[in-house]
C-alpha cells in the first residue's frame, strides 16, 4: 500500500476502548489512534495497553489504512511509545503519526523501518518543512492549525474569517509545495466544531481547491462529507474525461494547444484533468 488513497483521516483516542471498537466500522480511508493530544497524562500506560490487546486479536477494519499517532520526541511519553509499538506487529500498521515535527531528524529516532505520517504543528516545523518532506521515511504532511496558532501566540478567536483564511494560507501553501517537491500527500488537520457540517465544508472544501489530498476528521459524522467533497464528482469526471479526449484528437493533428469556448487546452490542463480522472476511478473503484 502507497497510502495514495487517502481522504478522510479519523483520529480516535486510544484510551477509549469504546470508540477503538466502534472504529473498525466506519468508512473512513485512514484510521489514527491516538495516543497523543487526545489522550490525558495519567491514561497514557491505559491507552498503550488497549492498543497492543487491539491488535494481538488481529482486528479486522472497513478503513484501508491503520496508523498510530505516537507523542512527540522530546516528550516523556516518547520512550514508552516505542516499547509499546514494539509489542504490535509491524504488518498490522501502515504508519506512526509522528506530531510537532521541527526536524527531519526526529523520523531518524524511529528506527528504519517505520513509514511516517509527518505533522507540522509548529514555526520552526513550518520553517523545516522542505526537509521534513524529503525525508525517504515521510510519507505525508499534515497541518495543525491549533498548535500552529499556540506556538505564534496567534488569538484566532479575535481573527474575522477573511483574516484567519488569510493566517492560514501561508502555512497551508508552504506544506503543500513541500509535500509535492518531494512527492508526498498533504492533509489539513480537523475542524473541532464538531457539530458544524458547513463549516466543515467550508473548510475541506477551500483546502482540495488549493490541491490537498484530504482532511483529518475527529468525529464519525465528519466522514461521510469528508469524503464527498475530496473525490471528483462524476460531473468533474465527465468534463475532466471529454478535455483529454479533444487535446488527444487535437495532438494527433500536430495541435499543442487548442481552444474549447473561451479557454485554452494545452499540456497544464492536460495534467490538471488527467489527475481528476485518475482520483474518481481510484475512490470509486474501492
Amino acid at each position: 500500500m502507497n497510502g495514495n488513497l487517502r481522504r478522510s483521516l479519523l483520529a480516535v483516542p486510544a484510551s477509549s476502548a469504546k470508540m477503538v471498537e466502534k472504529s473498525k466500522g466506519l468508512a473512513c480511508d485512514q484510521i489514527l489512534f491516538d495516543l497523543e493530544d487526545s489522550v490525558a497524562p495519567n491514561e497514557k500506560a491505559s491507552a498503550r495497553a488497549n492498543l497492543i490487546k487491539l491488535f494481538s486479536s488481529k482486528p479486522v477494519f472497513r478503513a484501508r489504512y491503520i496508523s498510530i499517532r505516537i507523542n512527540a520526541t522530546g516528550t516523556p511519553y516518547f520512550k514508552d511509545d516505542l516499547a509499546a509499538l514494539a509489542q504490535i506487529p509491524s504488518d498490522a500498521l501502515f504508519s506512526i503519526v509522528l506530531p510537532k515535527v521541527e526536524k527531519a531528524n526526529e523520523i531518524d529516532l524511529l528506527g528504519g523501518a517505520l513509514l511516517i505520517d509527518a505533522q507540522i504543528e509548529s514555526a520552526a516545523g513550518l520553517a523545516n518543512v522542505e526537509s521534513i518532506a524529503a525525508h525517504p521515511h515521510c510519507l505525508s504532511l499534515s497541518y495543525g492549525p491549533l498548535d500552529f496558532a499556540a506556538d505564534l501566540g496567534a488569538a484566532l478567536d479575535d481573527l474575522s474569517e477573511g483574516e484567519l483564511k488569510e493566517f492560514t494560507l501561508y502555512p497551508l501553501m508552504k506544506i503543500l509545495v513541500a509535500a509535492r517537491a518531494s512527492g508526498k500527500l498533504a492533509f489539513d488537520g480537523p475542524e473541532v466544531d464538531i457539530r458544524n457540517s458547513d463549516k466543515f465544508a467550508q473548510g475541506a472544501t477551500r483546502v482540495r481547491a488549493l490541491g490537498f489530498d484530504g482532511k483529518w476528521v475527529i468525529h464519525p459524522d465528519q466522514i461521510e462529507l469528508c469524503n464527498e467533497i475530496f473525490t471528483p464528482s462524476d460531473s468533474e469526471y465527465q468534463s475532466a474525461s471529454e478535455l483529454i479526449a479533444k487535446y488527444e484528437s487535437a495532438k494527433s493533428q500536430g495541435l499543442g494547444a487548442i481552444t474549447d469556448g473561451d479557454l485554452m487546452i494545452d499540456e497544464a490542463s492536460l495534467r490538471s484533468a488527467a489527475k481528476i480522472v485518475a482520483r474518481h476511478q481510484a475512490f470509486n473503484s474501492n
